[in-house]
């Protein structure tokens, strides 16, 4: 699995299908040049903080996997079922 920090908006990623909704954010699929991607966006969290704590965090994360047994294994156990 790598691990990986987006800077940009979650509307300009290419390809998400959304795997489940959470207090705060989404997590979304995606496959990419043979790769299985899960997206983790907890963007929408940002709206709670004032704008100085903001600088340097990272709301979306891109986590890529060699498989999809590899993705599908990580996602039940993190996030349980798909809704």
């Amino acid at each position: 699995m790598n691990n990986k920090t987006a800077n940009h908006s979650i509307d300009d990623m290419a390809g998400l299908t959304l795997f489940k909704r959470f207090e705060g954010g989404a997590v979304y699929t995606q496959e990419n040049n043979g790769k299985y991607g899960v997206v983790i966006d907890e963007s929408s969290i940002a709206s709670l903080l004032p704008p100085e704590e903001l600088d340097g965090m990272d709301f979306i994360k891109v986590l890529e996997f060699n498989t999809e047994h590899e993705r599908s294994a990580y996602l039940v156990s993190r996030f349980g079922g798909k809704d």
